[in-house]
């Protein structure tokens, strides 16, 4: 019956997720919305029974589209079950937009914001009704290979006390640290800014639920009151659990556990297994860390006195003419050896000075300076390069964030940050887990000599795709059609000229590098879409390549592509000489403008035999012309001496009459002779 009267209710006309899921945008679920998204009901197309939860992602924020497939296969009752993901169609809007599908949650938010005071539960509760379920969620991410990147209070639906497990939501509609408040993310990440934090690994989630365990243990937001600057003071000054906790008291049990999870040394940092283990009974003894580790003098820079590396790592990017006089004075190298005490980390800021010197001095040699030497000061902290502090899995998300919002100047300086090699640097830095952060740096190598290319395919819109293997096409001409594959891609442009065929040409940058990633197409056709070649060329050469994607597929028709295509195809038709001919092309590539299909239009306009034909053809007529010319030349050059004309014309034609009518005349008398003599 319930059934029934679900089937009745009128939501409107929904949207369609790729015929699977109708979401309707008629009814908006605002109290479900996700940092990445607005909230709207949905439901399974043949399955009206279930109600659902669909986020529409915004424009401005790219979702975790790579990560949609390993969300789905995990079925676990403390995450918010992923159904579905995939691109809708908004007519309303003339756009397209990602969709991520989930079940509707069994509760309410837990926290509404991060200011609430709830009641402290007793320990075995908490234990068993909210830590544990939670723990199982983070085993699940973690064999999956996922990092959730929104765990917090704000994103858990539950009710205090209820014996339903808790949800996780959702992490996956916006990138990695888009909406996740710095108090939840680890020192290196928070010292960056939210789009240079990257996807993060499945010890950051950890740390962040170390966090809001803490917070729901006490039963309120310890760092209530302070602003972002401040809480990243006092946890690089103190330590995570020490800035955290203070001189609260707690349960044993759960002093062991949040030391653990906020250990500041990532190395150090209890996972989703060691949380296991806890959750057995098994008692681990967490490491000291020396996050808060001071030297015995103070470090003077710009003003502020420095006792820890990492906070003065970030000092040094902030005031670059300082930091490089005492670099290459040697300051910092005797405060290392002598008030910090650690000859290791002056030999790899010496090591850092040394590789740069070798390399011959740049451009930007000071700001190059100070990032290698940052990167020495702080392994495991961000790459600080001209105002940006980025971790190195950071570099493609920001990269693609500052072509969709066209920050020229953080284009300049990322482009500069990966020819630099800084990642490669970072990576060399690092004494643990370096073998997990080779591919990295090796990816960022290859994409050196991809920006150094101006052809089309290459440059910083390559390196984009290339490092956001899932990032829609950033094209300006169908930004608004979200296209992950070049299947979508001629339905982009069709919908795109329907809007109004623009005067430019269905080509750019982009869309040249989106299809070199994610088609590998013939380099040749690239080759003539440079901006030196005709129009007729890079024409012919777009028709060539579109028309492929049109064969392997679809759709069958694209007459406004068609169209859009036309202007440049012009100068095909005119280069038949022969005017009918000509005509009858034009006529017969307007046919196949009208019918959409690029490839007969490509026959019409470009097929060889007809060209060959036609040139053939073009040489005959010349060749005819010419020896027609040469014969009247020599025809006005003999009527030049009139006299000598009618001397050796006229004499041979009158011998020849003369001759003729002696012919005659004696024939007459021969036979007037002839016939006298019979009479007679």
């Amino acid at each position: 019956m319930a059934d029934e009267e679900k089937q009745k209710e009128n939501w409107g006309e929904g949207l369609s997720l790729e015929g699977r899921v109708t979401v309707f945008p008629q009814k908006p679920l605002p109290d479900l919305n996700a940092a990445g998204g607005a909230a709207f009901a949905a439901r399974y197309r043949n399955d009206v029974s279930q109600d659902l939860l669909a986020l529409i992602c915004s424009r401005g924020t790219l979702p975790r589209a790579e990560s949609v497939n390993s969300m789905r296969a995990i079925d676990c009752s403390s995450l918010l079950r992923l159904r579905d993901g995939g691109v809708v169609e908004w007519p309303a809007q003339q756009s397209h937009y990602y969709a991520l599908v989930y079940d509707r949650p069994l509760a309410e938010r837990y926290w509404k914001t991060l200011d609430e005071v709830h009641p402290t539960m007793n320990e075995d509760s908490l234990n068993h009704t909210f830590i544990m379920p939670l723990i199982k969620a983070l085993l699940e991410l973690q064999r999956m290979g996922l990092m959730h990147g929104g765990i917090r209070p704000t994103n858990i639906f539950w009710r205090d006390g209820s014996t339903t497990p808790p949800q996780l939501g959702d992490g996956l509609s916006a990138p990695a640290g888009i909406g996740q408040p710095d108090m939840f993310e680890t020192v290196e990440r928070a010292m960056c800014r939210p789009m240079a934090r990257g996807p993060g690994f499945h010890v950051d989630d950890c740390y962040a639920f170390g966090v809001m365990l803490a917070m729901v243990i006490l039963g309120q937001n310890p760092y209530r009151g302070m602003d972002d600057r401040a809480i990243l003071n006092a946890k690089m000054e103190k330590g995570t659990f020490n800035s955290l906790i203070g001189s609260r008291r707690l349960a044993g049990g759960h002093i062991e556990l949040l030391r653990g999870l906020l250990m500041d040394d990532s190395h150090q940092r209890w996972t989703a297994e060691d949380l296991e283990q806890w959750m057995t009974g098994r008692r681990l003894t967490p490491k000291s860390s020396d996050a808060g580790r001071r030297s015995s003098r103070v470090f003077s820079l710009g003003g502020r006195d420095y006792w820890q590396l990492r906070p003065l790592a970030a000092g040094l990017s902030q005031n670059v003419s300082e930091a490089v006089k005492v670099i290459e004075d040697g300051s910092l190298d005797k405060w290392l050896q002598r008030a910090y005490v650690d000859v290791e980390k002056a030999k790899s800021v010496d090591e850092a000075v040394s590789l740069l010197k070798e390399g011959g001095k740049s451009a930007h040699y000071q700001d190059q300076l100070v990032a290698r030497v940052c990167i020495a000061l702080d392994p495991q902290g961000p790459i600080h390069y001209r105002g940006i502090s980025a971790m190195p899995s950071g570099i493609a998300p920001l990269l693609a964030d500052a072509i969709l919002t066209s920050n020229s100047s953080t284009l300049q300086s990322i482009s500069e940050m990966i020819t630099s090699q800084f990642v490669t640097f970072w990576v060399n830095m690092q004494k643990d887990a370096k073998v997990d952060l080779v591919p990295l740096a090796q990816l960022y190598e290859r994409m050196r000599p991809v920006i150094e290319k101006p052809t089309f395919g290459n440059g910083l819109e390559r390196a984009v795709y290339e490092l956001n293997p899932m990032i829609p096409c950033l094209s300006p001409m169908i930004v608004k059609g979200f296209v992950l594959s070049p299947k979508r891609l001629l339905l982009a442009l069709e919908h795109a000229a329907s809007l109004g065929i623009p005067a430019s040409e269905p080509m750019d940058r982009h869309i040249a590098a989106f299809l070199a990633m994610r088609d590998k197409p013939r380099a040749a056709l690239f080759a003539a879409m440079g901006p030196g070649e005709t129009t007729l060329r890079r024409g012919l050469a777009l028709l060539a390549l579109f028309g492929e994607l049109q064969y392997r597929y679809g759709p069958d028709q694209l007459p406004k592509l068609c169209a859009w295509l036309w202007p440049s195809l012009e100068p095909g038709v005119k280069r038949y000489l022969n005017k009918p001919f000509q005509d009858k092309v034009r006529t017969q590539a307007k046919e196949a403008v009208a019918k959409g299909d690029l490839s007969l239009l490509l026959k019409r306009i470009d097929d060889p035999g007809r060209v060959h034909g036609d040139e053939q053809d073009f040489l005959s007529a010349r060749l005819l012309y010419q020896n027609v010319k040469k014969e009247i030349a020599i025809l006005e050059e003999s009527l030049r001496d009139r006299q000598a004309t009618v001397r050796d014309i006229g004499r041979p034609v009158a011998a020849s009459i003369a001759s003729f009518m002696a012919i005659v005349f004696i024939a007459v008398t021969l036979g007037r002779a002839v016939l006298r003599s019979l009479l007679m």
